[in-house]
């Protein structure tokens, strides 16, 4: 195979003609060009012609790579065995390549990674570039198997610089995205991701590569993203289908698919070359066998596996080692696999609670990246002058996806104030009371009638029944709900109720610098003229760059607007803005946050939003707010907000509750 610089000039220009050895000239840089867009059909049937027409042995060489990468292994090995007798020098030294290639699909991995560093000696003494490149990727994917992942980055790199020097854009960009799934090995999600799109960027032809479109089907399918996989996939398989290709991952990610979407019976027909399909048909002993090698969602699995099959003690210690490898390299999934697996083990109420907070969700915040705040910028007016969203939407997750998230701010530790803290698991709503430093634990029964007969009785001006049940009897006390309970109005069962995310969300008071005023567009009441006149401060045009800005550092942000809850994705909830949606993709990327956040807007969903990206107390609404009563209410928080949660305990009778820690300035 003859290099290639622009197949498809290559095919419009060469014209089969001439006497035998220019014929046969054509036909091999025919078949080359269309090799190189992934028309291997094409490809095979130029390469045969010349193979009648002449009988050489490259004709024999061309139809061995085309097999080769069609998955025919047996085809691609007799091909080699008939050209190389005839070989000598540097078509030797390529069929040596092939079969170096061959040896990192059949063999174990160093068998190829020192038959390819023999191959590779030989290329850099002829100069043939191109076969270079191809030797250093076919050992940067031995290196892949054999887990030596730094040296196969190096491969792929040294690969990519070769083919941009010699004018080969898209198989360079073809190197970079094969980093991304080096990244992706090494658990790096944010950068697989990144370095996917940049290889996207940089002119990969994903219908020349089909098998580009698994690698990130793989990664959106690792990130949670079922729905958007699955979108990938499909082109794929059209795409191999048409040019006859077998990629046996295609078939494992699509039963991955339907096992996440709830239907296990296609992963179970796949068989056990995948280890989550063995762990899900039960596989146990194979699967855990993995937890000591590979990447780190593998061997994470493999502890998931072993804590599967052990007794309770020996399980709970799987558990541990299977975060510890996740923390090491900021994986994810199968985090709560393992979480839940350990809460399941649970006995005493300390190990609810233990993990029952390993077990709640961590949102990692967006980037502070340009690309991401256009992205979101896009959106808003899309949605302000009622333009499709899907799309949109999609490009807001892939870019929060792929780029590095940053980590949460750090809470401190509790102050000494009785807690409950519910963990909704395995169908039953668990409840851990902490009081003195005694801990109880309990099943709470029917929390989702106890909710709506609570919001029913806040909306009718009644007493709240079911506090026993839910709250203990103090005067404060901080709640973590879960579940159904996120919508209970928490501060109308009376006293000082803190409610927190979790137990990392808990951050002891700041200063802040003013007080910053907002109103949205549409309402039919505006509290903020009256409160500013009051309390001070300024009042910030309602565009999102302008309250983004005057948020940063703020010490109380009243917002009065509209919002609207997204229970699929609570990052895409939002307040009413004049040029369009507020998201709490906006919010979680403030750096400097507000100390606290009021908001006088009926159930946005983005307490949680606020609460993510650092702010310490925010006081929401469950309920529909009566305009009416607004004014009033507000006026009320304000003249109490020094101490947030009983500002929230003056309009409970509304729905309010004091999200964060509301105990005021001076309690520490």
């Amino acid at each position: 195979m003859s290099a290639s610089a622009d197949p498809r000039a290559t095919i419009d220009s060469t014209e089969v003609r001439g006497t035998k050895a220019q014929r046969a000239d054509a036909l091999h840089d025919l078949s080359i060009a269309h090799v190189e867009l992934g028309r291997l059909d094409v490809a095979a049937r130029f390469a045969r012609r010349g193979l009648r027409l002449t009988g050489e042995a490259r004709f024999h060489l061309t139809l061995a790579w085309i097999d080769l990468d069609r998955g025919r292994r047996k085809q691609s090995l007799q091909h080699l065995d008939l050209a190389t007798p005839h070989l000598r020098g540097r078509e030797l030294a390529r069929a040596r390549c092939l079969r170096g290639l061959h040896l990192c699909h059949s063999a174990e991995p160093r068998l190829a990674i020192a038959e390819l560093t023999a191959v590779i000696r030989e290329l850099r003494r002829y100069g043939d570039q191109r076969w270079l490149a191809n030797a250093l990727v076919g050992r940067g994917i031995a290196r892949c198997n054999a887990t030596q992942l730094a040296k196969a980055d190096a491969d792929f790199t040294s690969a990519q610089t070769l083919l941009h020097a010699i004018g080969e854009p898209g198989r360079a960009a073809m190197c970079l995205h094969n980093r991304g799934f080096v990244a992706m090995l090494a658990g790096d999600l944010p950068l697989a991701l990144r370095r996917y799109e940049d290889a996207a960027k940089a002119g990969l032809d994903s219908t020349s590569r089909p098998e580009a479109l698994v690698d990130r089907a793989e990664a959106l399918l690792a990130a949670g993203l079922t729905a958007e996989a699955r979108r990938v996939l499909a082109p794929a398989l059209e795409l191999l289908r048409r040019c006859n290709r077998h990629v046996p991952e295609l078939a494992v990610l699509s039963a991955r698919c339907a096992l996440r979407d709830g239907d296990p019976a296609p992963a179970l027909r796949v068989g056990g070359s995948d280890v989550e399909f063995m762990l899900a048909a039960g596989k146990l002993d194979a699967v855990a066998a993995h937890r000591f090698r590979g990447p780190a969602q593998t061997r994470a699995l493999g502890w998931l596996a072993q804590a599967r099959r052990s007794d309770r003690r020996g399980a709970l210690a799987a558990c541990r080692a299977g975060l510890k490898v996740l923390d090491e390299h900021l994986g994810d999934w199968p985090r709560r696999e393992l979480t839940g697996h350990a809460l399941g083990l649970a006995r005493t109420a300390r190990e609810v609670l233990h993990w029952s907070e390993q077990h709640r969700a961590s949102v990692p915040l967006p980037p502070k990246e340009p690309e991401l705040a256009q992205a979101l910028a896009r959106l808003r007016r899309a949605r302000a002058f009622g333009l499709p969203l899907d799309a949109l939407e999609r490009d807001v997750r892939r870019l929060t996806l792929a780029t590095p998230p940053r980590s949460q701010r750090a809470g401190s530790a509790l102050p000494d104030l009785p807690l409950v803290s519910f963990t909704f698991h395995n169908g039953r709503m668990l409840a851990v009371t902490v009081i003195d430093g005694r801990a109880r634990r309990r099943e709470v029964r029917d929390a989702a009638c106890l909710v709506q007969s609570a919001r029913l009785a806040v909306a009718a001006g009644k007493e709240l029944p079911g506090r026993e049940q839910l709250v203990p009897a103090a005067d404060e006390v901080v709640v973590i709900p879960d579940g159904v309970l996120h919508s209970m109005p928490w501060a109308a069962f009376g006293g000082r109720v803190h409610v927190i995310p979790s137990l990392r969300h808990w951050r002891t008071p700041g200063r802040g610098r003013g007080r910053v005023w907002i109103t949205g567009p549409r309402l039919l009441r505006d509290e903020v003229p009256a409160l500013q006149q009051e309390h001070g401060g300024r009042r910030v045009r309602p565009v999102a760059d302008d309250v983004l800005t005057a948020m940063e550092g703020a010490h109380i942000v009243h917002i009065a607007s509209h919002g609207e809850v997204n229970v699929d994705n609570p990052l895409f909830s939002y307040l009413e803005l004049a040029d369009g949606p507020l998201y709490g993709y906006d919010i979680a990327r403030i750096e400097n946050p507000p100390e606290i956040v009021v908001l006088s807007a009926c159930e946005s969903g983005l307490a949680r939003a606020f609460l993510d990206a650092g702010t310490r107390a925010v006081i929401a609404s469950v309920l529909p707010v009566p305009d009416a009563q607004v004014s009033e209410a507000m006026a009320e928080v304000h003249r109490l907000l020094d101490h947030p949660a009983e500002a929230a305990a003056a309009v409970a009778h509304l729905g309010f509750s004091c999200y964060g820690n509301g105990t005021p300035a001076c309690a520490g």
